[in-house]
């Protein structure tokens, strides 16, 4: 049997081993109420692989009525229903079961994701870890967070200064990291929120299996809530989501002017609104990094590893000018050293892009960039037989690229690098700023000052000092969002903080 059967056979879901083309014909069901149930239309949609085209899956293409009584039972499950009411110990041991379940199932959620996303699998079983870890975190922070007590201001008065779960919460994900729900949404589940998700159109299948998970798990009814829907009426489905008056918060992944939709339609009853959106984020190169070699080798991985396709992508590179030749040198020997190929194959570190729509917008991008910068490495579809059937697009390279130039300025969500250079930290600074985004940034330095005087002065929700993304040795800091890149934090203690809201009761002492 060659290797492209070999894969076709590979377990589908954690129940059994059987062919998936059997499970991709069976129409998966959407999660509402502690039930498992079909479209209120009776219609479906198929998700195809983007490495071979091949069916994936099959899903429940739902409407505003499914949303509807997703709500519903999020809404009684909050107000009525147990997991509110149980201790903060009850909810935590809840989801470390669930994050043993998704350990024990990784390689089933890291198929379904690579077979889905078309992204490597030796990067969704990192992704299925750090979901784990992301549950087992804030399983442990919602048992000691501690709230307040105010005693000394009177002695025959005593206050206290509460934290509680903001409500229903509504999740909208994105399609490229789609087990981010347990970092996006799940702290609202520590916290004793109830929640509806709708998954990206183009991966749903996870967040399915994690639903299965948290049931599992023990999550009583109406507590999670998974509607899928296709791209024509996913649009149905968030909108309906987002202005619900049953919802209390919206939180979503996606691009700065969808994000703005969603706060549009989040307005008509104020709830919270937290948003991760776009990013343009620079990694700055000085003459004085320890290694121009491992700086070019990150900086590679930073924006290709996952086709490009990262919100949190390093796709500018500032380089100081006294290094610049010598950096592009080495840069284009590790991107020359970057496989593409099957998502499934070890050594494969480019995957094919999400879908041929994407594929042609970056494309469009491609041919704007030659008109205003050199072109020096990739720019077109692989010529090569094995890759034909995806959605492929070769690592792709701009030098002299002006800072106000398109491929500078928005962010394409593909594999292409933009190289800028400065002549110092201030001029560094001016160029990094020069968007409306504000996720993430890399700064290459031995200078202690060069470092921290970057790291303030860059307007990011994250500075990396000579390390970029998963090179990254800590864990758990929160990633804020300044500018047009979001709303709210995510991860940390103020990752959980974004579901609580504050209550102050204030009691006379007889």
């Amino acid at each position: 049997m060659d290797a492209g059967r070999r894969r076709n056979w590979r377990r589908w879901s954690h129940r059994c081993w059987e062919c998936p083309m059997a499970e991709a014909t069976t129409p998966s069901q959407n999660f509402i109420d502690g039930k498992w149930v079909n479209a209120v239309n009776g219609g479906t949609y198929q998700r195809h692989n983007p490495f071979d085209q091949s069916l994936v899956a099959t899903y429940q293409d739902s409407d505003e009525r499914d949303a509807a009584d997703a709500i519903d039972a999020a809404r009684q499950a909050f107000d009525k229903g147990p997991w509110s009411r149980k201790s903060a110990a009850e909810r935590g041991a809840v989801l470390r079961r669930a994050a043993s379940l998704m350990r024990d199932r990784a390689q089933t959620l890291a198929d379904t994701m690579t077979r889905e996303v078309g992204q490597p699998k030796s990067e969704m079983l990192r992704a299925v870890a750090g979901a784990a870890d992301a549950l087992d975190y804030y399983a442990g922070l919602i048992v000691e967070r501690r709230d307040e007590a105010i005693g000394g201001q009177r002695r025959d008065a005593i206050g206290m200064i509460l934290k509680e779960p903001v409500g229903v919460v509504g999740s909208l994900t994105a399609w490229n990291a789609p087990l981010s729900v347990t970092h996006k949404a799940c702290p609202g589940l520590a916290a004793g929120c109830t929640v509806v998700i709708k998954p990206a159109h183009q991966s749903s299948g996870a967040v399915v299996q994690f639903a299965r998970i948290l049931e599992e798990a023990g999550l009583p009814p109406g507590a999670f809530n998974v509607v899928t829907s296709a791209r024509e009426n996913g649009a149905v489905v968030g909108q309906a989501i987002a202005a619900s008056d049953k919802v209390d918060m919206v939180t979503f992944t996606g691009s700065s002017a969808t994000g703005k939709a969603v706060m549009r339609a989040a307005a008509g009853n104020l709830k919270r609104v937290k948003l991760e959106l776009g990013g343009k984020s620079p990694n700055i190169v000085f003459a004085d990094a320890a290694s121009l070699d491992h700086t070019a080798s990150v900086v590679a991985k930073g924006i290709f590893r996952l086709a490009g396709q990262s919100c949190q992508a390093g796709s500018r590179v500032l380089v100081q000018e006294s290094v610049k030749e010598e950096f592009v040198e080495l840069l284009l020997k590790h991107v020359a050293a970057a496989r593409m190929g099957d998502p499934f194959a070890e050594d494969t570190m480019c995957g094919p892009l999400v879908s041929e729509d994407q594929l042609r917008r970056v494309e469009s991008y491609i041919e704007a960039g030659k008109s205003s910068a050199r072109l020096i490495h990739g720019g077109k579809r692989p010529d090569r037989a094995d890759l034909r059937g995806g959605f492929f697009l070769e690592p792709t390279i701009f030098d002299q690229v002006g800072a106000d130039s398109r491929i500078a300025q928005e962010e394409i969500f593909g594999p292409v690098l933009s190289i800028l250079t400065f002549k110092d930290v201030e001029h560094a600074i001016a160029i990094a700023n020069c968007t409306i985004f504000g996720l993430v940034a890399g700064c290459w330095t031995t200078n202690l000052d060069t470092a921290m005087n970057v790291a303030r002065a860059v307007r990011s929700g994250i500075v990396w000092v000579n390390c970029f993304r998963d090179d990254s040795p800590l864990k758990y800091m929160p990633t804020g969002f300044q500018k047009q890149s979001g709303i709210g934090a995510e991860m940390g203690p103020e990752g959980l903080e974004a579901f609580l809201v504050t209550k102050s009761i204030m009691i006379k002492l007889a």
